[in-house]
Formats: C-alpha cells, sequence, structure tokens
C-alpha cells in the first residue's frame, strides 16, 4: 500500500496531466457531431474486428451443423425460384408481379452475425457486411428461419440492426390464409415469443397458423416467415386481439444472415414523402 501511494506522490502532475487529458477528449468527442461521428465508425470497426476473429472461431467449431442447415437453405431457395419461374438468379434480382401489377425488386447481401444481445430490452445485431457490401441504413435483415430486423447503422465494413427482440420495432404482419395484417412488436420479456397486435376481435385465428410479413413495407418482401401462433386474448383497452407469436428463429443461435435491400425503395418513399407536401398546401 504505502509502494502505491509512494508511486502517486512521484507521478501527481503527470496523472493530473493524464486525468484532464482524457476529460478534454471526452468533452470534444461529446460535444462535436463531427467528432462523435468519427468516434463512433472507430468503434463500430474495432468492436466489427474482435467480434469477427471471435465469431471466425466459434462458426470453424459449429461448422459441420451449419453446412448442413445451408444445404437445407439451398434446396428451399431452389423450390422457390421454380415457384415464381425465376429462371436467371445470376443477377440476384427476384421480382414478383401479381394481377394487380404490384411489383417488388430485392437483393439479398449473405452476411454472418458477429455480435448479438438477447437479455436486453434493446437488442441489436452486428453483421459482418457494411456500405462497401452495398448494405444501406433502412435495409432488412432476415435468415433462413425468418426475419430478425432492421438495419439502423451501415459502417463501411459491418453494421449494425435494431433486432426483433428490442422494444422500439415495429414489423408490418399478416395472418398467412386471411390475409389480415397488423403490426408485430416485442414486450421485452421473452426472447421466443412476440406479439401481433392491431387485429380486430373478430378474426378468426388458430393456435399453429403462420404469421409472415405483409410486403407492404418496402423493407421486406411479402411471405417471409415470422412465426407461429401459440395463444391469443382480447386486449381490453384497445378492443383487438393480442396474439402471442412462437418467433421461429430462435435469436440465441443465430450465425448467419442476409441484408434485404429493396431497389424501388427511393421511389416509394418518395412517394409516400407526396402526402406531406399535399397536406402543407392544403
Amino acid at each position: 500500500m504505502q509502494y502505491i501511494l509512494n508511486a502517486i506522490r512521484r507521478n501527481g502532475v503527470f496523472i493530473i496531466f493524464i486525468f484532464l487529458e482524457c476529460f478534454a477528449l471526452f468533452l470534444i468527442f461529446r460535444k462535436n457531431i463531427y467528432h462523435e461521428t468519427l468516434l463512433a465508425e472507430a468503434s463500430t470497426s474495432f468492436t466489427g474486428f474482435t467480434n469477427d476473429k471471435i465469431s471466425a472461431i466459434t462458426n470453424f467449431i459449429n461448422l459441420p451443423a451449419t453446412n448442413q442447415e445451408l444445404q437445407k437453405e439451398n434446396a428451399m431457395l431452389r423450390e422457390r425460384l421454380v415457384h415464381l419461374g425465376i429462371k436467371n438468379a445470376r443477377t440476384k434480382k427476384f421480382t414478383k408481379t401479381d394481377s394487380l401489377g404490384y411489383q417488388q425488386t430485392y437483393t439479398f447481401v449473405p452476411a454472418d452475425v458477429i455480435n448479438n444481445s438477447i437479455i436486453k430490452t434493446q437488442n441489436y445485431i452486428t453483421i459482418d457486411k457494411g456500405r462497401n457490401h452495398g448494405v444501406e441504413k433502412g435495409d432488412g435483415l432476415i435468415s433462413n428461419k425468418g426475419v430478425l430486423g432492421i438495419v439502423t447503422y451501415a459502417g463501411a465494413n459491418y453494421s449494425r440492426a435494431i433486432s426483433l427482440l428490442n422494444k422500439d420495432i415495429k414489423v408490418n404482419a399478416r395472418i398467412k390464409g386471411n390475409e389480415y395484417f397488423g403490426t408485430l412488436v416485442w414486450d421485452g420479456k421473452d426472447a421466443r415469443f412476440a406479439q401481433l397486435t392491431e387485429i380486430p376481435k373478430y378474426i378468426k385465428v388458430n393456435k399453429g397458423d403462420t404469421i409472415e410479413t405483409d410486403g407492404k413495407s418496402p423493407v421486406f418482401p411479402e411471405g417471409l416467415m415470422i412465426g407461429t401462433v401459440v395463444s391469443k386474448a382480447n386486449d381490453n383497452v384497445t378492443g383487438e386481439l393480442k396474439i402471442q407469436v412462437k418467433l421461429k428463429q430462435d435469436f440465441g443461435n443465430l450465425s448467419h444472415a442476409y441484408v434485404v435491400t429493396n431497389l424501388n425503395k427511393i421511389e416509394i418513399k418518395q412517394v409516400e414523402k407526396s402526402d406531406t407536401i399535399i397536406n402543407n398546401v392544403q
């Protein structure tokens, strides 16, 4: 103890200097948007690099099981291509046109999940793809089992996505078969379940019904799996059904993902922005 106190007395000025330097840097990065952005970029890159190495070791250990899962996924995708009548998948553009002329075009970028939290009320996912790979803020994030989240920050080589297990996210979803749609949210209680809201109470919903994306937002294509109904109850406040959904994806065992980019999202946002312009004119 005496040795430590002596060391502090000998280097007191130097310690105060270091403290003041740290405090000055804290103020610079805290109060200046430009420096704060640089710090966020550097922090994301460093954290991503570290998590990337850890993820590489974990993925190597789980390689046999991963290969089996990828084989199943390839088989499912081939079946979907045949079903959609798509002959040229090399363009990475998947287009579907129905009788109403509705059309969406998406690209899919494979990515590895290098960090993922599930125990907080606001969880996020970090992936090893960024702007250099075509990832943009607002893109969707999915796996071969279902919806994962939405990209909120795209760095040069890494990106962060708000997880479906986050109380701040809302995803348009529908009940497969009857086309009624609502909003999927997470109550922050159990990582295995989410809640489908805004469904009228007179709608018939059965245990085991599939919940999927409805394609009404520019983020996700329609028909992507989310989960299945396990129970339902009347919401006494809203008078609507509150449906408990068991998520298809086990977020505690997440290693691979796909970034979904809607090639028409800029045009869609411009069209939707016209509502604001009209209201301002009125």
